[in-house]
């Protein structure tokens, strides 16, 4: 089926204001399928979302894998001591403060073991990651599906607008045929009445289909996240069945692809094994920990290297030459350091928790256990729907690909039946009712048949991402590529 560019004489204008064609819009541009699929991969919001998602994950697990590394601890601490302090331990001398205190410390804690925790953890956000590209993956699918079929049908809804117009060239034809024959005395006013009417149904029609081309150009631009008040044409001039999956291959060969390429069976595999790494996270708080530390401490008064003098009581005592004795205490000066000093310590630590006797964390154990039988058994049944889906696509394809066949015979005939009818008409031999239905027949003819490629192509479309396989090249391929690559 030829698509010429619209002839914007045979439309109808729906308001003075208003563009026959674009209506609404502002601007028009053209558009190919090859175009769109390219435009969908770079701009489709779902996609952006899901990468999004994909960019958060990875660094969800790269933050995991740091629990990897050890901890460093560093404090510093400038404190002001004045006042007397007493130590029991030093016969109950006092103290008396009246300087500056700081305390440094670096130091480290590595945590050997906490039961498989970090372990298992980092590889359960492998696993989400894997999840989340996979799910890209089919998110892209999904999006090169739709925006094929948008085109589609902006190519459907053009095809058709080309049979209103030439339905409404037909009957404006066929009503000028009845007033010539009505004025010749070889019709009846009834002939030119229906007639009308006929052609009054037709440029409704034609008006009904300038909106719905306008309304698939819209949604194609919306899914492209393209501005909307331009028009979008479709480059195809050519409205023919295009074949993406070779007819030869077997369904079972196809349900063996789509197993092997599917990004969603892919995807919930991971999400599987996510849910198994969280069983022994759960248990994780029922075993012991192991770590080892190490720090050092700076304490002093300054962190400069200064000195203070200090004098320090010493007693002294002897006996006099008549056996009294004599004695007494006397500061000594010496130099005190005022720089904090350091004191290393190292060491490891050993613990064993058990909160409530257990109970809590066994009850975790076993939730995760259901939690990872429910992944399993997810798995299990989106493996059943996508083998339900690409039966049924193969068989759609079957039935698409015959409906094409039947409506081009229809077609053929309706032509026929058209042609014959007028013929009858303008000699006198037949009805001008027979006129009528047998146009309404030619038009259906050609709309279903316009229908029925359409339905075959967005049918293959929908075949190539049941499979796994869909991509740009598959797309705009003109003949079936293998489903090896």
């Amino acid at each position: 089926m030829e698509l010429p560019p619209p002839d914007l004489r045979a439309l109808i204008s729906i308001t003075a204001r208003l563009d026959p064609f674009q209506l609404d819009a502002q601007s028009s541009q053209a558009i190919s399928l090859n175009e769109v699929v390219q435009q969908v991969v770079a701009r489709n919001l779902d996609i952006r979302i899901q990468n999004t998602d994909v960019q958060a994950k990875k660094w969800t697990l790269l933050s995991s894998c740091g629990q990897f590394l050890p901890n460093e601890n560093l404090g510093y601490r400038w404190q002001y001591l004045k006042g007397t302090l007493h130590t029991p331990i030093s016969g109950g001398d006092s103290i008396r403060l009246n300087s500056p205190l700081i305390i440094a410390t670096a130091g480290y804690t590595y945590y050997a073991f906490r039961g498989g925790k970090i372990l298992f953890t980092a590889l359960q956000n492998r696993n989400y990651l894997r999840a989340a590209r996979h799910q890209l993956h089919a998110t892209i699918s999904d999006a090169l599906l739709e925006a094929t079929r948008r085109y589609y049908n902006l190519v459907l809804s053009e095809a058709q607008l080309q049979i209103r117009v030439k339905a409404v060239r037909t009957s404006e034809e066929q009503l000028e045929l009845d007033e010539n024959l009505l004025q010749g005395g070889k019709a009846t006013m009834l002939d030119v009445l229906q007639a009308r009417t006929q052609l009054a149904s037709d440029r409704q029609a034609l008006i009904d289909q300038q909106i719905a081309r306008r309304t698939a150009a819209i949604n194609l631009a919306d899914y492209l996240d393209l501005d909307q008040s331009v028009d979008l044409v479709s480059r195809t001039r050519t409205l023919d069945r295009i074949t993406l999956v070779s007819g030869d291959v077997t369904p079972t060969t196809l349900v063996v692809t789509a197993i092997r390429k599917r990004p969603e069976l892919k995807q919930y595999e991971e999400l599987r094994l996510a849910a198994k790494k969280a069983i022994p996270i759960a248990a994780a708080p029922l075993m012991p920990t192991f770590q080892t530390f190490g720090s050092i401490f700076g304490i002093g008064e300054t962190l400069s290297d200064s000195s203070r003098i200090s004098l320090n009581p010493i007693n002294l005592s002897s006996t006099s030459l008549f056996g009294s004795p004599v004695g007494g205490a006397v500061s000594v000066p010496h130099r005190v350091s005022r720089q904090i000093a350091p004191l290393y310590t190292i060491g490891y630590q050993l613990q064993w928790n058990v909160t409530g006797l257990g109970t809590s964390d066994f009850a975790n154990v076993r939730s995760a256990k259901y939690q990872a039988r429910q992944a399993m058994l997810e798995l299990n049944k989106q493996l059943n729907s996508i083998t339900n889906q690409v039966r049924q696509s193969f068989l759609n394809t079957l039935s698409t690909s015959r409906k094409i066949e039947e409506t081009t015979a229809k077609v053929d005939s309706s032509a026929e039946e058209l042609r014959l009818s007028q013929l009858r008409f303008q000699y006198g031999v037949g009805k001008n009712i027979d006129v009528i239905k047998a146009q309404q027949d030619y038009t259906s003819a050609l709309i279903e048949n316009s229908q029925a490629l359409i339905s075959f192509n967005i049918a293959q479309a929908q075949l190539l991402r049941d499979l796994g396989i869909i991509s740009i090249a598959r797309l705009t391929a003109r003949q079936p590529a293998p489903l090896t690559e």
